[in-house]
């Protein structure tokens, strides 16, 4: 089974650009919420 070095580099970029995405995200929407409002929440 051979594999090439595009579907590699392919399959690094798409999982990258996921983990970018659903980790900032959430991250940047958190940022912009009072600290205070965050605590109560929870």
């Amino acid at each position: 089974m051979a594999v090439s070095v595009l579907s590699i580099v392919l399959a690094l970029g798409v999982s990258t650009a996921v983990g970018v995405f659903f980790g900032a995200y959430p991250a940047r929407r958190v940022a912009r919420v009072d600290p205070s409002v965050a605590l109560r929440a929870e």
